[in-house]
């Protein structure tokens, strides 16, 4: 990471100073601090993967207790991320020409509305999978296509590594500390009580975040925008290609390690609060390796990070191939959260730095946002009809051993196309 002119003010850097966002010239110069609307952004952030991370650890262990089907979830997440992509190719032009802030307060409320529509349903909620799972993936796909552009128009290529590892640290604090809450809540409480509870208390995160949300500045907005501009950005550049390729192996390896994990966990000890204490442990390995990984990394050593995160994440998973149980499910995801910041740091920077290379690049960022998340979802969609397609046929350990070191290594895919890529 390039920290020219960096001074420490405690873990968060400059976190309490009062600085104003970078103007045109300080960009031009070097500022590496993120700013107040960084700071905000930041925020809104952390409270969207705090109501994430108190639910949505738990939504899946939740269908599967409901009903014991691993299709069944798989189904759930193929219709979230095709209500992902379709937002995403549907609200280019709000996001481009209107109000981008207000696309992301809209994916903040639709995701509480998910959260309500469990709650309403309760226990037929697993009759509902895919309305439900579409409607979580709109929410999902407003709030993300909105930070993207956001984030990358508070931030420059000097900071944006700083950024992306701060919210690495507060997105894994979150994660250390909201599902171990979560988890002792649903362990102490009767039947579904706690998972209704939790769903509640998400929802009023969400309340906040679209509260908070209305002290952003207004963002400039114009321009045109159309799917076939889109696709004609793409097909003139060969470094949008190969960006797209590398979010395809990217994609590969979320999906399904996003949803599994916590599943396998609770199976293994039929247990919420071991499964809290599981995200906690590893979480909290996160929080310390993204702050570490993040203040160290250099531009020029992007391309061997990503390589050894790759190859380091997925010799994580061997211990699985002797047993699958807490213990190895827990080394398993300790060597995850330690190496994953050597992959997500870089790959995340490398696609903003693309972004913002010249000021023609950038006013093309709306569509270079959409060539990213398609190449994303098309990567999670294949790995999700492999996930189905292999439990459809077996459901033992060695075979769900073997899908996550398959989709571990996709990441290599990310790799071999970045390491390309010169920003």
């Amino acid at each position: 990471m390039s920290m020219t002119g960096k001074s420490k003010h405690g873990l968060f850097y400059h976190w309490g100073v009062n600085i104003k966002e970078a103007t045109e010239e300080e960009k031009k110069l070097g500022d590496s601090e993120i700013g107040s609307q960084g700071r905000l952004l930041l925020l809104v952030y952390t409270l969207f993967l705090l109501a994430e991370a108190l639910s949505g650890t738990f939504v899946n262990v939740y269908l599967w207790k409901e009903k014991n089907d691993y299709s069944l979830i798989g189904w759930y997440n193929i219709s979230f991320f095709i209500g992902m992509q379709i937002t995403f190719m549907l609200s280019g032009k709000w996001v481009k020409v209107y109000n981008k802030m207000s696309c992301l307060r809209t994916g903040i409320a639709v995701s509480s509305a998910f959260y309500l529509g469990v709650l309403l349903l309760g226990k037929k909620a697993v009759s509902f999978i895919f309305p439900l799972g579409f409607v979580q993936g709109i929410g999902h796909g407003f709030f993300w296509f909105a930070f993207n552009i956001v984030l990358f128009e508070i931030t420059n290529k000097v900071n944006r590594d700083k950024f992306n590892g701060l919210a690495g640290v507060f997105g894994s604090f979150v994660g250390m500390v909201a599902p171990l809450g979560a988890g002792y809540l649903i362990a102490k409480m009767t039947g579904m009580k706690g998972y209704y509870t939790i769903f509640a208390v998400s929802l009023g995160i969400y309340v906040c975040g679209v509260i908070l949300s209305f002290f952003f500045k207004r963002r400039k907005s114009g321009g045109e925008f159309s799917l076939a501009n889109t696709y004609r950005v793409y097909k003139k550049s060969k470094t949008w290609k190969r960006i797209l390729n590398a979010m395809i192996g990217q994609g590969i390896t979320e999906s399904v390690f996003n949803f599994l994990i916590g599943i396998l966990v609770f199976i293994a000890t039929s247990n919420e609060w071991k499964v809290g204490v599981y995200t906690f442990i590893t979480s909290g390995v996160a929080f310390f390796s993204f702050y570490l990984i993040g203040k160290f990394i250099k531009p020029k050593w992007r391309s061997t990070s990503l390589f050894w995160g790759t190859l380091l994440m997925s010799v994580s998973v061997l211990p699985l191939f002797y047993e699958v149980n807490y213990t190895t499910l827990l080394i398993m995801g300790i060597g995850i959260s330690l190496f994953s910041p050597l992959f997500y740091i870089p790959a995340v920077s490398i696609v903003f730095d693309s972004i913002g290379r010249s000021k023609e690049t950038a006013q093309w960022k709306v569509e270079y946002i959409i060539i990213r998340e398609t190449g994303l979802n098309i990567g999670r969609l294949l790995s999700l009809g492999l996930f189905i397609a292999l439990v459809t046929w077996r459901e033992d350990a060695l075979v769900l051993s073997g899908l996550l070191l398959a989709v571990s290594l996709a990441q290599l895919i990310t790799w071999a196309y970045m390491r390309k890529i010169k920003v």
